[in-house]
């Protein structure tokens, strides 16, 4: 009897030696892999598979945040000291300012923000040219794009003209704006900006008085409207013997001539 257990220990510690032998001198070609797919791959080739799926994904990732950086516009990007002003009024998400010029000194004013006066929201810039102090308000919400385009039919004169190169794309339109001092003037001018879309900037190109304390009722183009291009301003001033006190009842029209760089009192 202890012969034929020392005969079957023998035998397994044998069995179990070969079995380690066996699975230590194992290559990779004799390991095999279920894929997701159901399909029996060897090691390597299982692995090399994984791999190739790996990189296509990442590759597919990547391809997705390029294409999605692509269409993301400029205007929702950060901007180092964006203006509010030109975010606002012309959807320009850029550190160009709106700059006014004065008209006697030219000196520019940056409008920097909002205020209403009299239920009229006006962009406004504070300034400082040598002694004299004060500011100035635009009435943004009589912006009048001009179109100096003469094939264009009257009834879409008042389209901004508009380059076929979008890099290239100008605006030109007349606002009014006021010019305040330490004084007790409130001096309304009619200025011509030009808006480059292409490099998201403005400039003023002139602008003409139009009187003190008085109330803008609209500005419009003359038309038809073309060379040489008129505006048209109908404001309310007070008559010669009404006090400051009174509100402007007497109603005026100015005409003002303009051009894509030239901006002239005609009266």
């Amino acid at each position: 009897m202890f012969v034929k257990l020392t005969i079957a220990a023998t035998v397994l510690v044998l069995a179990i030696l070969a079995v380690g032998v066996y699975r230590f001198n194992m290559t990779n070609d004799d390991i095999y892999m279920v894929m997701e797919d159901g399909q029996v791959l060897q090691y390597d080739e299982a692995m090399a598979k994984a791999d190739a799926k790996a990189q296509a994904k990442e590759a597919e990732l990547a391809s997705r945040e390029d294409a999605i950086e692509s269409v993301v516009p400029s205007e929702v990007k950060p901007v180092v000291n964006a203006s509010e002003v030109m975010l606002k009024l012309f959807s320009l998400n850029t550190a160009n300012p709106f700059e006014v010029s004065l008209p006697d000194s030219h000196k520019a004013v940056v409008l920097t923000h909002f205020i209403n006066v009299k239920q009229t929201e006006f962009a406004i810039g504070d300034y400082q040219d040598g002694e004299a102090k004060g500011r100035v308000l635009l009435d943004y919400l009589r912006i009048t794009p001009l179109n100096f385009d003469p094939a264009l039919e009257p009834d879409t004169q008042s389209d901004a003209p508009l380059q076929d190169d979008p890099q290239q794309q100008t605006m030109p339109f007349v606002a009014p704006f006021i010019v305040t001092n330490q004084g007790s003037g409130v001096f309304w001018y009619l200025g011509l900006f030009s808006l480059d879309y292409g490099h998201n900037r403005l400039q003023h190109l002139g602008s003409v008085f139009i009187g003190d304390r008085i109330e803008v009722d609209n500005i419009e183009p003359v038309y038809p409207f073309e060379a040489p291009f008129r505006v048209a301003v109908t404001y309310r001033e007070r008559a010669a013997d009404q006090p400051m006190t009174t509100p402007p009842s007497v109603i005026k029209t100015l005409e003002i001539g303009v051009s894509a760089s030239e901006i002239k009192s005609l009266n």
